[in-house]
């Protein structure tokens, strides 16, 4: 069981690492940097995280973990499906821009890392959307609704229509949170709805 000074020891650092993270690329990121952002010695960093990989991995992972659950919590059971990915989708845009920027970081870096940590990476990344995506598309496919191909793949496609929404120039010229999101879902729908 961690002290509330452990945890707040541990809660500076994931601060620290986030902001220097997403500011800057992995590689120009040293420990000693993220001690001095956290405000604690070197040897407290390496004595919670023994290297710079092992902190980035329980960063990335707590992170999306917590964000996994946020819009899990909001999918209403019972439900249709496009009212299920309306709510776990108005969670993920509604997060401040910072607090998306962190997910933005796995497509950056995921290059920075090799074998288990990569597959790591990509994993925390794959549950904490597009595995709550999936789901909710297959169940569309089954009644009906969409057309009948892979849905992991639809999930996949979903995400990437839903980060156009996310640049600068979307924000600006396709109105509020709630329009952008419509305007998603009804593309998204339209695009892969059975009548063509």
């Amino acid at each position: 069981m961690m002290t509330p000074k452990s945890e707040a020891t541990l809660d500076s650092i994931f601060h620290a690492a986030e902001t220097l993270f997403v500011r800057h690329n992995y590689a120009d990121v040293s420990m000693r940097v993220i001690a001095q952002t956290a405000r604690v010695t070197t040897g407290a960093l390496y004595y919670y995280f023994s290297s710079k990989e092992k902190l980035y991995l329980a960063m990335i992972q707590r992170d999306l973990a917590a964000k996994r659950a946020a819009m899990a919590a909001a999918i209403p059971p019972g439900a249709d499906d496009r009212a299920k990915l309306r709510a776990l989708t108005r969670v993920f845009l509604a997060m401040p821009p910072e607090a998306r920027n962190l997910m933005r970081l796995v497509r950056r870096d995921v290059n920075a890392f090799r074998g288990r940590a990569r597959d790591t990476v990509v994993r925390a990344y794959q549950a904490a959307l597009p595995e709550l995506v999936e789901p909710i598309l297959r169940d569309a496919i089954e009644r009906g609704q969409l057309k009948p191909v892979d849905p992991r793949w639809l999930a996949w496609v979903y995400i990437a229509l839903l980060e156009t929404t996310l640049a600068p120039y979307a924000e600006a010229r396709l109105g509020d949170l709630d329009q952008r999101l419509d305007i998603v879902l009804n593309q998204f729908f339209w695009g892969a709805s059975r009548q063509t």
